[in-house]
């Protein structure tokens, strides 16, 4: 369950989306969607629940005057940070290479480090610079699951999913129940073998169902989905 405590609404729709979960409002703007953050979450903030799973958010129409923790700027350009510290509620002072005259581009350091609780209106001095940095490339990956299944002889790429299960036990529309597979993370390399004993049904691109000890060995449980390539 990821942390909305804060978040506002264009956030936590990102956020919940990316994590294949859905979730209620509750409180001052919710009714017609009015509200602008969060202040109360249930499940809290990195409980595990299942993949499509429901959580209740509590809202409201006004940003809290309380302590706040300050937002991560480093790596942000000028309209990033002004967004960011608008939500916040935070001001901010910079220094470094196009401070004085407004012409700096990206957040090179700041104080106090993110997370920091501050109280309302607080002040983070943050480094900047008229130079943006190229980020480092990320790892590319073996192979990514298209959006319809890829058959071969011995073999079917699409994605995993999980459900509560018997460990060592998972679930295939393709082979009969008894079927050893071994089920490859495209993402991670990483792998495990268990033995076919459910049944599930032919929705999209998805060639397996894992029992959720065994998805955990793969990756959180909270991403819901991966990657995978089922061999037998």
């Amino acid at each position: 369950m990821p942390d909305l405590i804060g978040r506002s609404r264009a956030e936590v729709f990102k956020i919940m989306h990316d994590a294949g979960l859905y979730f209620v409002t509750r409180g001052p703007g919710s009714a017609h969607g009015t509200w602008v953050v969060v202040t109360a979450q249930s499940p809290k903030p990195g409980t595990v629940i299942a993949w499509h799973g429901e959580a209740t958010v509590a809202v409201t129409t006004q940003l809290p005057r309380g302590p706040r923790p300050v937002p991560r700027l480093i790596g942000l350009s000028r309209a990033g940070v002004y967004a960011a510290m608008r939500r916040a509620q935070l001001y901010f002072n910079t220094s470094g290479p196009g401070s004085a005259n407004g012409t700096w581009v990206v957040v090179t350091a700041q104080s106090p480090a993110p997370g920091t609780v501050v109280p309302w209106h607080g002040l983070v001095d943050v480094r900047v610079t008229t130079q943006r940095t190229t980020p480092a490339k990320p790892p590319k990956k073996p192979v990514v699951a298209p959006s319809t299944v890829i058959s071969g002889p011995d073999f079917k790429i699409g994605v995993a999913t999980w459900y509560s299960y018997i460990p060592g036990y998972c679930a295939t529309w393709y082979l009969p129940k008894g079927t050893r597979i071994t089920v490859h993370d495209l993402t991670t390399g990483r792998s495990l073998t268990c033995i076919i004993r459910d049944r599930l049904d032919h929705i999209g691109n998805r060639v397996v169902d894992l029992s959720e000890t065994q998805f955990s060995e793969l990756a959180p449980l909270a991403q819901g989905v991966i990657d995978v390539k089922v061999t037998w």
